[in-house]
Order: structure tokens, then sequence, then C-alpha cells
């Protein structure tokens, strides 16, 4: 019988790392640094179609494990070739994908998956078709705080205005998901900042919606051997093995300035109106004027330089072989 999925619908940059690994602290859940092995593979599977035969099959197996293999993250578990090809039916996707994400779970002695992708709404038809009977949690994040942080990341191409614009694409995708699952009492949507103004409450509300007793998670999700690993892999995960960091929120008005802080509320102002997210600009800009100076802003984060860690230059060119099939 296949373990259950909890697939999580967040913006990078927005407590994705943080959530997860308080998940992987409870005694049922496991909680796997992402590996973003779903959202490329299941993009492209018509390009390895008929999957039915063994030589698209292989392919589509030898694609998965190199991606798997980049030095990214680090699960428990490893996988091979011979083994996915021994274990799986040829075609069986639906089997394939439980048996990676179950063999984790239970080498931690789990028995409950929560999964991170990024971009998860590329990909809840084929989460909902293949791996049915999943779950859903939706956490978002304070735009202005989520730009901030973008923008100091090295991780991440851009600035403040590819953040907002990306946060402000990220929340309409979700949000359609976000109805449907919604009638069927099969989501939960979470507030970054409750979840660190509130922990226990917050909590409380996530492991009841998941079905499991609550627990203490956030008092030592952080020291976890593998948790602490992986925050060494990633620049963008260095904070997981700091514990949880109360004062994590509104660090924008601080830190950015206020035509910044304006720019990012005038694209995200229909979002964060909806989330309750209330504008905190001092001053009125002019949204002709404004357009422009966004306009500018993009087309010099545009010409930054970007220069990504080996391991996130690895997993890309990994996932590019999916692509190009």
């Amino acid at each position: 019988m296949n373990l259950q999925k909890i697939f999580l619908f967040c913006t990078e940059r927005s407590g994705s790392n943080l959530i997860t690994k308080l998940m992987n602290a409870h005694s049922e859940i496991c909680g796997p640094s992402t590996k973003h092995i779903l959202n490329p593979t299941f993009r492209n599977l018509h390009r390895y179609e008929p999957l039915e035969e063994l030589e698209n099959w292989n392919a589509f197996i030898e694609d998965l494990i190199n991606l798997f293999n980049v030095d990214f993250s680090k699960w428990q578990m490893s996988f091979s070739k011979n083994e996915l090809i021994e274990q799986v039916e040829i075609g069986d996707v639906n089997a394939l994908f439980h048996y990676i994400f179950d063999k984790e779970t239970k080498g931690q002695s789990k028995n409950i998956c929560f999964v991170k992708e990024i971009k998860t709404y590329e990909i809840v038809p084929h989460i909902n078709h293949y791996l049915s009977g999943s779950k859903y949690v939706y956490l978002v994040r304070d735009p202005r705080d989520m730009a901030l942080s973008w923008k100091k990341s090295s991780i991440h191409r851009g600035g403040i205005v590819t953040a907002a614009r990306q946060w402000k694409t990220d929340q309409q995708q979700y949000l359609k998901y976000y109805h449907l699952e919604r009638l069927n009492k099969n989501i939960l949507k979470l507030h970054y900042e409750d979840l660190l103004a509130q922990t226990d409450i917050e909590l409380q509300k996530l492991f009841s919606f998941i079905g499991v007793g609550y627990e203490e998670v956030h008092l030592r999700f952080h020291k976890d051997h593998l948790t602490k690993e992986n925050s060494r892999k990633n620049e963008a995960w260095k904070n997981i093995d700091k514990g949880l960091l109360k004062d994590n929120k509104e660090k924008f008005l601080k830190e950015l300035s206020a035509k910044e802080i304006a720019i990012v509320e005038y694209i995200c102002k229909d979002e964060m109106a909806f989330f309750g997210y209330v504008s905190k600009s001092t001053e009125p800009y002019p949204s002709d004027i404004i357009t422009k100076e966004i306009d500018e802003m993009q087309r010099l984060e545009n010409a930054l330089p970007y220069a990504p860690p080996p391991s996130v230059k690895a997993n890309m060119k990994a996932k590019t072989r999916f692509y190009k099939r």
C-alpha cells in the first residue's frame, strides 16, 4: 500500500525549507530536502512516449537517476537505475514515484511524506493523477520580505522586481488550485508570519489536517543530522540548522527603501489584499511614474551577473536533459 503524500504550495524564499524540516522532525512524517525531481519529469513525460517501450522507459529512468544523483541535497536512501527497473513495472509512473518517496520515508521508519517542489502548480494535475489521494499545504509569505530575501540571495537571478513578479505569478497560479482543493477539504493555508508568531497554534492546525498527533517539532527540527548536512549544501538553506528565527519577519521595513516597498506593493497589491497584507508605503507614487521605475529596475536586474554555486548549476543541467529528449 502506498504511503500518504503531502505536497507544498509555496513561493521560493517563503519558508518552504523551514516547514519541510519542521514536518521532518515529526515521528510520523518524512520531509526530505528537495531534489526537484517531479517538476521536470512530469512536464516532459510526453517526450519519452510510449513509456511502455523498454528503450524509452530505460532512457526516462536514466535521466531521472542522473538528476537524483546530483549533489544538490542529500537523502538517507539512494537509488540505482537497475533497482528502479527491477522494482517498478515498465511504464508505471505512479508506482515509480511512490517507490522513490516511500523508500525514503520507510527508511526513516515513518509513514507520511511531505514533498517540497518549486512551482508545484505546474504539476498539480500530474500529482492528482499519478499520486492520487495526496493532500496540499499552502504556505504564503509577505511579498516584501520574500523580495528582500530574494534580493540578498546569490541563488536567485534578479532583484526586487523579479521577486515581486514571481510572487504575484505564483499566487495567481496557486490560488486557482487552492480554490478547487479547498472544495474537497484537501488543502490547508498557512501564513509564514503566523508560523513564527504562534508556532504551537499553527502546528496544531497543520498536524490535525495531516491526521497526526501534535509534537513540539519546532524545538528539535534543526538538530537532525541530515538537516544540518543539507544546510551546508545550499546558501538558500543556511538558516535551517539555526532553529526557529522568530524575528524573521517585517525586515523589509528597515532593509528596503521606501521606493522598493512601494514597487513591491504596486506589483502585488491585488494578491496582498486577498491575503490580508497591509500597505506600508509612506507616500503614494503615481502609477505612470512607478510603472517607469519598475521597467527600469527590471532592465537593470536583467543585466546583473548571475553565478549560482556548482550544485545549483549541476541541478539545472540535469533538468535540461528532460527538455531535450
